[in-house]
């Protein structure tokens, strides 16, 4: 029986793909490389091998999903949803956690296009131009989901989170609130920026004050909430209503709420964006896009990629809407 491709690949020092081109005779080889690997090919009588023809064929059908956070319930809903409608369209997906590191996408791209999967899936994303040049050579198909490289071209699918933000203030400025607090989120995600923006655009044209103490820059998880709601009664920052950026800070400011004795809605109001299992328990009012619209929008979009080259990025942009539960008093 003759070698296979693997085999063939860690005799000779060239990678599996660059052996696939050249036996497919499609994609850049430069011609020296080629015609040693033809010799090589020759050398070792090359055989085609049924478990690489399979292998091959199920890379070709598999969908790379980057999860650069597996805390927030909102993430993990998206991924069930993913994996369900991947599969109904004959896909599978791989999950590979990025821990929000750069280098770890990088890497995960590279395997991509050197296993050829059918395309790779952004849920989040932390890298800049150093990734974007990346995936530009690579030529993955690609679609970024929630959070997309600013300034890049890319498609992406997002819920409009300006929007949200704007739309849960503007909520609770209609129930009377006027001081009302922002738990914010990472300066370099832009989801947690058009939150942000959506709020102080809010307060700015209800004519209300937005200080340095209205805003508590938080890392998107149960600490850094739990750390707000510690310093927000220690520091007895006056406000009455306050809106989080994501659940699981909700989550952790609600806990430290409760062992400080405060009570939602009676002393504070509380809010969130993300419509997930977490602010359903806690009854919390909450802003955000369905995940099963989100979730199909993207295999949607990376299906199309798929099929055949497009023109510039594709930008699909869901409306947020608010979910009213317990969480908000009304003042007179």
């Amino acid at each position: 029986m003759g070698i296979t491709i693997r085999q063939l690949a860690e005799i000779s020092g060239y990678s599996q793909s660059t052996i696939s081109r050249v036996l497919s005779g499609q994609g850049k080889v430069k011609k020296e490389t080629r015609e040693e690997i033809e010799r090589l090919l020759n050398e070792y009588q090359y055989r085609t091998n049924v478990m690489d023809l399979r292998e091959a064929e199920r890379n070709r059908r598999t969908i790379l999903l980057l999860a650069g956070d597996l805390n927030n319930g909102f993430y993990t809903e998206l991924i069930r949803v993913l994996c369900e409608y991947a599969r109904s369209e004959g896909y599978r997906i791989l999950i590979a956690y990025t821990d929000d590191r750069a280098e770890i996408e990088e890497e995960y791209v590279k395997m991509a296009a050197q296993e050829h999967y059918a395309g790779i899936l952004f849920m989040n994303v932390r890298g800049g131009e150093e990734l974007s040049s990346l995936l530009t050579e690579k030529k993955v198909p690609v679609v970024f989901l929630n959070r997309g490289i600013m300034f890049s071209g890319f498609d992406t699918v997002t819920s409009d989170n300006y929007l949200g933000g704007y739309l849960i203030t503007n909520y609770l400025i209609r129930k009377g609130h006027r001081k009302i607090g922002l738990l914010a989120g990472h300066t370099y995600s832009q989801t947690a920026l058009d939150r942000r923006r959506g709020y102080e655009e809010a307060m700015r044209d209800a004519h209300l004050p937005v200080t340095e103490s209205s805003v508590f820059l938080g890392d998107q998880n149960y600490e850094s909430g739990y750390q707000y709601g510690e310093h927000l009664l220690k520091e007895a920052i006056d406000v009455t209503a306050v809106f989080c950026v994501n659940d699981l800070m909700a989550m952790g400011f609600m806990d430290a709420l409760r062992e400080y004795g405060v009570k939602v809605p009676r002393d504070i109001s509380v809010v969130c964006y993300d419509n997930t299992f977490f602010s359903m328990h806690l009854g919390l009012t909450a802003v955000g896009s369905e995940p099963e619209k989100l979730a199909k929008s993207a295999i949607d979009v990376l299906l199309r990629k798929t099929a055949g080259p497009g023109g510039d990025g594709e930008s699909i942009v869901h409306r947020p809407r608010i979910i009213e539960r317990s969480s908000v008093r009304v003042i007179e």
